[in-house]
C-alpha cells in the first residue's frame, strides 16, 4: 500500500472513515479545521487558533485555557492522525487536511447551530 499524499485523506488510505468522524466529533476540533477552511493559508500561529476557536464557541472559558486545551488535547490529535502538522517550539500549526475532511465538515457546518 502506498503512502497517502499530503492532501489525500480519502477514507480508502489508512485512515477509517471512523477516524475522521472521530476527529470531527468535537467542536474545538471542528473550529480549528473550520478556520483553515475559510482563511486564505495553511499555516496559523497557535494564538491564531485559540482566538478564533474562542470566539466561535468557548465564550465561557478565557482564551488562555482555550490554548492549552488546544495544545495538551485537539491538536496533538489531528497531528497524529495527519490532518494537520503542530510545531510545539513554534507554537505553528500546518494544515494537511483533504477532500474527505472538508467535505464531512462542511456537512457537520451544516446541522450545527451556534451558540451566540
Amino acid at each position: 500500500m502506498t503512502a497517502p499524499s499530503d492532501n489525500d485523506y480519502a477514507p480508502t488510505s489508512r485512515h477509517s472513515l471512523d477516524t475522521v468522524f472521530e476527529l470531527l466529533a468535537d467542536a474545538q476540533r471542528r473550529a480549528v479545521l473550520q478556520y483553515f477552511t475559510t482563511q486564505d493559508t495553511d499555516v496559523a500561529e497557535l494564538t491564531e487558533l485559540a482566538a478564533h476557536v474562542h470566539g466561535e464557541i468557548n465564550k465561557d472559558s478565557s482564551q488562555q485555557r482555550v490554548q492549552l486545551t488546544l495544545c495538551q488535547i485537539h491538536l496533538p490529535k489531528l497531528a497524529e492522525h495527519g490532518v494537520i502538522e503542530y510545531d510545539q517550539r513554534s507554537q505553528t500549526v500546518r494544515y494537511r487536511g483533504g477532500a474527505t475532511v472538508e467535505a464531512l465538515l462542511t456537512i457537520t457546518m451544516c446541522f450545527e447551530t451556534p451558540v451566540r
